[in-house]
């Protein structure tokens, strides 16, 4: 069985499901969304070893989809403040959808 999950600036996307990952200004019909899907069909996420194979590619994917980039490049702190923000709760997001231990004791170190 495949398994995918997206990681989105304003929804997380998993099987269908949309949950919300951080706040957007815009009006719900105005809303764009961010999303990066990363599988890990190919990953034992029980284990150690795969968690955090999964875990670098979650950490990825948020750092896309909140285009978190070096305070010089994004111009502002408001800017990352808000880019660091979305990344964290982005891969909260994430992590807390994905049935493994493993990955959540990787999370939490």
């Amino acid at each position: 069985m495949k398994k995918t999950i997206v990681t989105g600036i304003a929804a997380l996307l998993i099987g269908g499901l949309a949950l919300p990952v951080a706040a957007n200004a815009a009006a719900p019909s105005q809303i764009d969304v961010a999303r990066v899907s990363v599988s890990f069909a190919d990953l034992n996420i029980q284990n150690e070893a795969g968690a955090r194979v999964l875990y670098s590619r979650l950490k990825q994917a948020s750092e896309k989809v909140c285009s978190v980039e070096p305070y010089r490049e994004a111009g502002s702190l408001s800017k990352t403040a808000e880019a660091e923000q979305c990344y964290t709760e982005a891969l909260d997001e994430a992590v807390s959808r994905i049935d493994s231990d493993a990955l959540k004791k990787i999370h939490s170190s």
